[in-house]
């Protein structure tokens, strides 16, 4: 009876901190989606700015082009514009990126800590891709890069290998500075995630401990 009221101690303090998690996982929900807006608008900025850039970097390209050519590729820079908001979702909203939506045991406690201009690599990864499609468009008018895999004579590469495939995803590889929204979103988002996981760790190692009290019942009675 004593290993029974134990068991029954335990499940009263496994619902308390369930009570706890829930509006900590409700936050990090709600601070995800503003990182996705943030990033959307942030991503179709910095198209516009590193397309003018790369213009400028190689003016060469764009002065051999013809009115046609340079007209065709600002119509393909403005669709590519136009789905940033779908870019954006389908590369963030993958549930692995965050925590909060597949909580897993004893992850590091720095996964979404930002040092000065070190962002976290998972979003930061994340992030890179977005932005690495435009290099498709690049590549294709002959601006020196090279997203889709190919390893001739370019002198960007904006890609990574699938670890073991030879797929290749667009990636943007140089110095990035993400919007200070986007950091400040993160931030609040890393301190709620050092409470959440602290919070989830206790409570996992709680039902370990019932199941220990129930096995030693069922030896004890059995």
């Amino acid at each position: 009876m004593v290993v029974c009221g134990m068991t029954e101690e335990i499940d009263v303090s496994i619902e308390k901190k369930e009570a706890e998690l829930l509006p900590l996982r409700s936050s990090m929900e709600k601070l995800k989606l503003e990182f996705l807006k943030e990033t959307i608008d942030f991503a179709s900025k910095w198209y516009k700015k590193t397309v003018k850039e790369y213009v400028a970097k190689y003016p060469e390209v764009i002065l051999k082009m013809s009115e046609e050519k340079i007209s065709r590729m600002k119509v393909e820079v403005n669709e590519f514009d136009k789905e940033t908001e779908k870019t954006v979702e389908d590369e963030l909203s993958n549930p692995r990126l965050w925590w909060h939506q597949k909580p897993t045991l004893h992850e590091s406690i720095e996964q979404y800590l930002q040092i000065a201009d070190k962002y976290p690599e998972i979003l930061d990864r994340a992030v890179r891709h977005i932005l690495g499609h435009l290099g498709i468009i690049l590549e294709k008018f002959g601006f020196h890069v090279t997203a889709s895999g190919n390893t001739g004579s370019y002198k960007e590469f904006w890609f990574e290998r699938v670890p073991s495939t030879d797929q290749a995803i667009p990636c943007y590889p140089h110095l990035l500075t993400w919007s200070e929204e986007m950091q400040d979103t993160i931030s609040k988002y890393n301190l709620l995630y050092t409470q959440a996981t602290a919070l989830y760790d206790e409570i996992q190692e709680l039902k370990e401990q019932k199941k220990r009290e129930q096995a030693l019942t069922r030896w004890d009675f059995a």
